[in-house]
């Protein structure tokens, strides 16, 4: 049978070299001006997802299991609606083998710098699965943890891997919720409508209000606003 294309990957990876453990990893939070950078890392039961366990007990040959599940709507978390990526997250936390979630917050950032955290939450997502993956898909991020020749950084990695748009599901679902919790402590800034993105509405309240504690104030237009304060 003819499996999804973003599924292709992991097909291959299995049937050719063996690997069971498949990691998808992928980040949300890279360019809001509040809030913290969320990496998810998720190991799919790729096994399953083939049939291969299903057709050896009931000897058949065509499993359309991915289909007939939440699977198919597993891709770029920004592709599909906020209640259908809710449901498909639960599906996927209660499907895969493993999943992990990296937080890195905003003072860091704004200490470190994005590109060294982006490279430090990687690799606490993948080091925070239950068990390590055998190979890791990225969307684009190299983790230098990682062998070379046991990962794959592919650009729209969230859309082109199944893997990493599962990861990418639970981390913008994570990071959804909390920026709505902070929305109930920060009211001023309608943090649960754009998630601490740079919103006409985010900034207009930035220039009535200030930033908050939550706030990168490295990242423009804040620096600018603190500076001339």
């Amino acid at each position: 049978m003819r499996f999804p294309e973003n599924f292709q990957i992991e097909k291959e990876l299995f049937l050719s070299k063996g690997y069971k453990y498949i990691a998808g990893v992928d980040e949300v939070g890279r360019g809001p001006l509040a809030g913290p950078l969320v990496v998810a890392a998720a190991i799919l039961d790729v096994e399953k997802m083939l049939g291969i366990e299903d057709a050896l007990i009931n000897r058949i040959n065509d499993v359309e299991y991915i289909y007939k599940t939440d699977y198919k709507n597993v891709t770029d978390s920004k592709k599909i609606s906020p209640n259908k990526r809710s449901k498909t997250n639960e599906f996927i936390v209660q499907e895969c083998i493993s999943f992990s979630i990296a937080e890195i917050d905003n003072e860091t950032i704004d200490r470190e710098g994005m590109s060294i955290c982006i490279s430090r939450a990687f690799e606490k997502a993948v080091a925070g699965l239950k068990i390590s993956p055998e190979f890791v898909i990225t969307d684009a991020v190299k983790i230098n943890t990682i062998e070379k020749d046991h990962q794959l950084n592919i650009i729209a990695g969230d859309l082109k891997s199944i893997s990493v748009g599962a990861a990418s599901i639970i981390a913008k679902v994570y990071r959804d919720n909390l920026m709505v919790k902070m929305d109930k402590k920060f009211p001023l800034y309608g943090f649960s409508s754009h998630k601490g993105y740079g919103t006409r509405r985010h900034i207009e309240a930035l220039k009535l209000h200030g930033p908050c504690e939550i706030h990168r104030k490295s990242f423009e237009p804040l620096a600018s606003f603190l500076h001339t304060c």
